[in-house]
C-alpha cells in the first residue's frame, strides 16, 4: 500500500467519514480528507455494515480514483480475525471485541454506528406484541404455535442470522441470555444488496 500520510490517519479518516458520506447533505466535504491520497484499503467482516461501507467506498473512489477500497462480508468474527492477522486494514464487527481478541491481536475498536436488533413478524401476522420471555421460548423451541403467545393458530417458522453474525451473537447474549438455539431456526438467503 502506498499512502502519502500515515496509514492510521487514512483509516481513521475513512471511519470518521462513513456516516457523513452516507448523508449526501453534509455541511463540509468529508471527501477532502482523501485528497492527495493513494493506496488500497481492504475491509471485511459484519454483513450488516456492508451497504454503508460500499456506499462510502464508492464515493471515496469516485472522488479519488487513486484509492481502491474492497468491502467483503463474512461476519463479525471473520472481520476481527482478518484484521487481527493483518489480512485486511479494517475489520467490521457488530459486537464488542472479546478480551481474548484484544489480547491475541492487540486490536482497538472504533465505533462509527450503533444498530438495533429486533424480533420481526410478518405484517399479516395479527400478533399485537411479543415479550422478551416469549421470544426466548420461541427461539428455544418451547413455543411452536402463534396461539401460544396470543396470535392466530399457526406454526412458527424461525429465521435467524448465520452463526458468524455479530448481530446474532448480540441477540443471543442480550435477549436469549446465552440460551440454547436449536438447530431448527433457518438462516434466510443473503439479499442481493
Amino acid at each position: 500500500m502506498t499512502i502519502h500520510a500515515p496509514k492510521c490517519l487514512v483509516l481513521l479518516a475513512l471511519l470518521a467519514s462513513l456516516l457523513a458520506l452516507a448523508a449526501p447533505a453534509a455541511a463540509d466535504d468529508p471527501l477532502a480528507a482523501f485528497a492527495g491520497q493513494e493506496g488500497k484499503i481492504d475491509i471485511a467482516g459484519g454483513t450488516a455494515h456492508i451497504p454503508v461501507m460500499k456506499q462510502a467506498a464508492q464515493r471515496i473512489m469516485r472522488a479519488n480514483p487513486k484509492i481502491s477500497i474492497t468491502v467483503a462480508g463474512g461476519g463479525s468474527g471473520v472481520g476481527v480475525q482478518k484484521v487481527g492477522e493483518g489480512l485486511v486494514e479494517i475489520g467490521n464487527t457488530g459486537r464488542a471485541l472479546s478480551p481474548e481478541e484484544v489480547a491475541r491481536h492487540g486490536l482497538k475498536s472504533f465505533a462509527f454506528a450503533l444498530d438495533g436488533v429486533a424480533v420481526v413478524v410478518h405484517p399479516r401476522n395479527p400478533l399485537a406484541g411479543l415479550g422478551a420471555q416469549q421470544a426466548r421460548d420461541i427461539f428455544a423451541g418451547r413455543v411452536k404455535d402463534w396461539r401460544e403467545v396470543g396470535g392466530a393458530p399457526g406454526a412458527i417458522h424461525v429465521f435467524t442470522r448465520d452463526e458468524a453474525s455479530g448481530t446474532r451473537e448480540v441477540f443471543w447474549e442480550k435477549l436469549l441470555q446465552k440460551g440454547a438455539i436449536p438447530p431448527w431456526p433457518r438462516t434466510p438467503r443473503p439479499s442481493a444488496t
